[in-house]
């Protein structure tokens, strides 16, 4: 992953811009094809992934799919707003997720007024599948930021270790937040997901 913080354009003040996070990113020359997130007070801006990895994702996906996962999506923005920040503290766009729920009006109100972002709390698991460029961003800071934000399960596919994780029972705790459990398994052998969620089949990635 590339870390950039690019200038925003000049109608709106860089100070203001920089006060809510998903204005700033709505205001970002990104190109198309182009992520950009905003984690623990940093933009990232990334670019295409390679092949290997969206086939992972592309895979772990269509797995919690045909396991009955109707809410399983690839591609969906979610933001972080905790109650009494002033603004949103974590904007991310995870390679594969599932959600509690469709979006319903106040989950598009809600996007409308957060400038395409949904809120964290439709979100079920989140999941990313590392590459060389940002695997410290996955390990860490996106670690931190969906257990601050109150994700139940985050699966990680570190391409790089060879191993695919599930942490689980998220604790809020600011910059040490954490998650209680962890399950993992070298790539290859079968990975099995909390609260009734499905087992996911690794071998498919080898």
């Amino acid at each position: 992953m590339t870390t950039l913080v690019q200038e925003a354009p000049t109608s709106a003040s860089l100070e203001e811009l920089f006060a809510h996070p998903t204005r700033y990113i709505a205001a970002l020359p990104v190109p198309q094809g182009i992520r950009a997130e905003y984690i623990e007070g940093i933009y990232h801006v990334t670019p295409p992934a390679d092949e290997q990895h969206n086939f992972w994702a592309s895979e772990i996906h269509w797995q919690l799919r045909t396991a009955g996962l109707d809410l399983a999506v690839i591609g969906m923005g979610y933001c972080v707003e905790p109650a009494g920040s002033k603004h949103v503290t974590g904007a991310f766009i995870p390679d594969f997720a599932v959600q509690h729920r469709r979006a319903g009006e106040s989950d598009e109100a809600y996007r409308s007024s957060h400038d395409g972002w949904y809120p964290v709390s439709m979100v079920r698991l989140v999941g990313e599948v590392t590459s060389p460029g940002n695997a410290s961003i996955d390990r860490e800071g996106k670690y931190r930021t969906y257990a601050r934000a109150g994700i139940p399960v985050y699966v990680l596919i570190d391409r790089q270790k060879g191993e695919a994780i599930a942490y689980s029972d998220p604790v809020d705790l600011g910059r040490k937040s954490h998650y209680r459990t962890t399950a993992s398994v070298e790539i290859g052998l079968k990975l099995s997901l909390p609260g009734g969620l499905p087992v996911l089949d690794t071998s498919a990635l080898t």
